[in-house]
Parts: C-alpha cells; structure tokens; sequence
C-alpha cells in the first residue's frame, strides 16, 4: 500500500515539475513555428535562387556581400559604369513628375517611373547587358570543369585557363549583382504604377476602363521578355557558382597530384566525362 502511494506521489510530482517547466518557457517557444509574415517574405523573395551561400578559397560569405573571393578582372568597374551610363542616359530621356486625373484629384506616378519610354529604355538595356554577360562568361560553364572524372583530366588543364576563368567569374558575380540589382528595381517599379493606376479616373472617357487595361497590360507586356531573362542569366549564375568552386577546387588538386612533366592542351577545354584513364 505504502509502495502505490509513494509511486503516485511521485507520478503528481512529476506533473507538477512539468507544468512549471511549461510556465517558465512560455507559449512563446513552444510548439510555435516561423511567423506567416517571415514565410511570406521568403517565398517572395526575388533573388532567392541567387542568395545560396558558398565556399571559396576556405571562407564561407553569401553572394549578395559586396566582395566576391575571386580575383577582381580589371574590366569589371568599367562594365559596371557602363550599365549605370547607359540606364542614365535612358532616365534623362524621361519626364519626371508624370500625373494622371483621380477621383480626389490629380494622381502623382511614382517618381521611379518617367514615361514608357524612359522604362522600355532601361528594359532594353538590362537585356542588352543580359546577352553580354552570357557571350562573354558563358565559355566558363561550356568548359564543363565540373566533369573533370580523374587526375589525367586534371593535369590536361591549363594552369593559365583556369587563373583567367576565376577572375572572369569574379568579373561575372561583380556585374550580375548590379544586373540584378537593376531587374529588381524595374519590377518594383512597374508595381508601384500599377498600384498608382488603380486610383487613377478618367470619367471624361467614354471607354476609361479600357484604357486603363490597356495600359496595365501594356506595362505587363513590356516586362514580359525582361522577365524570361532575367531568369536565365539567374540559371546562368547557379552554373558559374557550380564551376567557380570547381575551379579552385581543381587548382588546389593540380599541384598534389600533377607531374611536372605534365603538359597540358594548348587549347583544350574539358569536353566530356572522363572516367578512365586518358
């Protein structure tokens, strides 16, 4: 009778023990998972598939720190300049302060947009440099570094190829950051006008709800081209972040396991899977 009691003693103990423990952490902690609001905010995110962290020469950063790890090509500041000369030559071809008739009054278009042609122009220009960098970086990816299948393969490559591919895939990450950067802000705008243009009246026009369609499907139509590329050239970067670390990877292998004697192709790139000896 005494061994029940004690055990059902300490049963009671044990709950009580429990129920304060849950008291002292608080509802806050437990059984709570991430806010809506923070999952929202991440399945939004635009550049998601571009924020990946990586490893490079041993230290860990995300991509979207301002210094990349490979060696900086010399023509990367100028390129850059380039694109924000060009995107300023189209935003001085723009009106600023652009107004459209609202039930209270005259509606203020964001100061972001000036005018369809200021924003096909600077569209134009974000694809312009999107089929730059993929003509100018792509033979990176097309030397498949990340095929190499054994240490004859290794050895083949130039020492010489791949210091210069690391430092135009340094150039390449510098350069898409700005190209995204670019893409993001001409999204974001063309949100922001719509929004505008839901406020908008034209009640002296007789078809005021077409024309306003129009011009919504109008924006639409301009950002669609712009928006397919902006996905490759973000498939483009996953594939030059996949060959970079293959690249020093491959430079740190070159001295452990390649002779002297070795001599590499003066003009050959990696082309296929090797898995046995060549």
């Amino acid at each position: 009778m005494m061994a029940i009691l004690n055990r059902k003693t300490l049963e009671a103990a044990q709950l009580v023990a429990g129920a304060a423990l849950l008291v002292l952490i608080g509802p806050s902690s437990v059984g709570r998972g991430p806010s809506a609001a923070w999952a929202l905010e991440q399945a939004y995110e635009p550049q998601q598939i571009a924020r990946r962290e990586y490893r490079h020469h041993g230290v860990r950063r995300s991509e979207d720190r301002l210094q990349d790890e490979a060696p900086e090509d010399v023509n990367s500041a100028s390129s850059s300049g380039a694109l924000a000369a060009a995107l300023a030559a189209c935003d001085s071809n723009g009106t600023a302060s652009l107004t459209l008739p609202g039930t209270k009054g005259a509606i203020r278009l964001d100061s972001c947009y000036r005018g369809r042609e200021q924003f096909v122009c600077s569209l134009n220009t974000l694809l312009d440099e999107a089929k730059k960098l993929n003509s100018d970086f792509g033979h990176i990816i097309e030397a498949k570094y990340l095929a190499v299948g054994n240490v004859d393969a290794i050895c083949r490559i130039r020492p010489d190829a791949l210091s210069a591919d690391l430092t135009k895939a340094g150039t390449f990450g510098a350069r898409f950051k700005d190209l995204r950067t670019e893409y993001d802000r001409r999204i974001s705008c063309a949100m922001k006008v719509e929004q505008n243009l839901k406020q908008v009246n034209l009640g002296d026009m007789p078809h005021s709800a077409d024309i306003l369609k129009s011009m919504n499907d109008t924006l639409e139509a301009d950002l669609k081209d712009v928006a397919a590329t902006r996905q490759q050239i973000f498939d483009l970067n996953e594939k030059m972040q996949a060959s970079q670390k293959a690249i020093v990877t491959i430079e740190k292998l070159r001295p452990t396991m390649c002779l002297s004697t070795s001599v590499p192709a003066t003009a050959e790139r990696v082309e296929k899977p090797v898995s046995g000896g060549q």
